[in-house]
């Protein structure tokens, strides 16, 4: 008998209810929206508001990265062992999603001390709890669409919810964000409106998710023997498919993770427009991420994920060249073309990195017989930590040495030319680099529907 609880292959393989689908989609919005937000928003907010300079502010959301990476087999194997009517993993997005609403909060409230130190401390303090609520949810909710399916290309369907939501919520956090934040005044008032409508959005996508997957197919705990970190390492790298996803991902993700930080800076300081502006860049960016989800699951299905993957790549780190090329007499229809462009293709890069990994997870199954997805997406999930962490580090570095200016708010203050041009490469030619590295090592990747010993639908 198949229950909530347990999936049997053909139940797995059946096509998932559009409810499921939706509400599984939707969680993610509790995490992309702070994500999003932090990524593109705080390191700004941190040396242009909170006082704290670029080098240091980069150093500590690096820091807390690497404090996420170690917490996150933690949760991972937590997740794989729990035993309870909900499933291993929906507890852990309830959890989580209640601490990602707090420190929203306390990440664009820092506090003005009379010690900078203080402000530094509770900086860090909210960069911590965050990253304890991002692992929290986000390492079993990447585990998830493993147990919901076994059909390789429901899976891509399962994902390009995701996606979609992915987008709602950037649209949200770096489109209505900015526009909330300019309507309160700007400046700390308006952080502080941004901060209280992230932790709604966060509260609402969580309960959501939670009650609405309730019907989800998930698996038993593994009953099986824990085995050493050092097995449990050493077995997971002898999954190839997995090994080259790892790769590619750190790859895609630095690459992200170095214009999403950059992007404040590129539009401030060398096209001359305000976050109006580049919220309005961010709603054409995934507002055309969303239209063309149904379109890839269709390429995908036809041409194969890898090959597709491979070219959205190529075009999509050509896309990110041109930044190279823009300066402050850039017709504003040349910038929202650019995002459109960049939205239809990094929605490709999204919804067929991602869709991989379940695929990964259950040739891992087929190769051990164990079931560890938590596991497989904490290191995915580590991996993102790593990027993004190195992503923030090489941002504020780089600006720190290009000699950028900080403490300087919305003022007018001109930044010598040598951080203009840091920016400019930021935002161009070191995303491009990473993401053809990416392709190269794609052309490795050889898990099939074939392989898998899964017939095509």
């Amino acid at each position: 008998m198949t229950s909530a609880a347990t999936t049997t292959p053909s139940a797995a393989a059946a096509r998932l209810p559009l409810h499921i689908c939706l509400a599984w989609g939707v969680g993610t919005i509790a995490v992309a929206a702070l994500f999003n937000s932090v990524n593109v928003l705080l390191l700004r907010y941190a040396v242009d508001y909170g006082g704290i300079s670029a080098a240091l502010a980069g150093t500590l959301i690096a820091g807390s990265k690497v404090y996420d990476a170690i917490i996150d087999p933690i949760i991972g194997g937590a997740s794989d062992r729990l035993k309870s009517k909900h499933g291993r993993r929906r507890p852990f997005l309830l959890a989580g999603g209640l601490m990602l609403a707090l420190s929203a909060v306390m990440l664009f409230n820092l506090p003005m001390f009379e010690s900078p130190l203080l402000t530094v401390t509770f900086f860090t303090a909210a960069l911590l709890l965050y990253a304890t609520a991002y692992a929290t949810f986000s390492v079993p909710y990447m585990a998830m669409p493993a147990e919901m399916t076994s059909s390789y290309h429901e899976r891509s369907r399962l994902i390009s919810f995701r996606v979609a939501a992915v987008a709602i919520a950037s649209m949200l956090a770096v489109f209505v964000g900015p526009v909330l934040m300019e309507s309160a005044g700007g400046g700390q008032a308006g952080h502080t409106a941004l901060s209280a409508f992230l932790a709604v959005i966060i509260l609402s996508a969580t309960l959501y998710s939670f009650y609405g997957t309730r019907g989800a197919a998930f698996h038993p705990a593994d009953s099986a023997p824990q085995m050493s970190w050092g097995v449990k390492l050493r077995s997971m790298a002898s999954n190839r498919p997995f090994v080259i996803l790892i790769i590619v991902k750190l790859l895609q993700l630095l690459a992200l993770a170095v214009t999403q930080a950059s992007m404040p800076f590129l539009f401030r300081r060398v096209l001359q427009l305000d976050d109006s502006a580049m919220g309005l860049y961010f709603f054409v960016f995934y507002g055309l991420m969303i239209l063309v989800q149904p379109l890839w699951v269709r390429v995908a299905r036809s041409r194969g994920k890898r090959d597709s993957f491979i070219i959205a790549t190529l075009v999509y780190g050509l896309i990110y060249m041109s930044w190279f090329f823009v300066s402050e007499s850039e017709p504003l229809v040349l910038v929202y073309l650019r995002a459109a462009a960049l939205g239809a293709f990094g929605g490709a890069v999204l919804l067929l990195g991602q869709s991989l990994l379940p695929d990964t997870m259950e040739w891992d199954y087929r190769c051990t017989g164990l079931r560890r997805e938590g596991m497989l997406s904490a290191v995915y999930t580590i991996v993102e930590k790593v990027a993004f962490a190195l992503g923030a580090a090489l941002t504020g570095l780089l600006l720190g040495w290009s000699g950028y200016i900080q403490g300087a708010g919305g003022a007018a203050v001109t930044q010598p030319a040598s951080a203009i041009t840091a920016i400019y490469w930021l935002a161009s030619f070191i995303p491009l680099g990473l993401l053809l590295i990416s392709a190269l090592a794609l052309f490795f990747y050889d898990l099939t529907p074939d392989k898998l010993g899964e017939a095509d639908a």
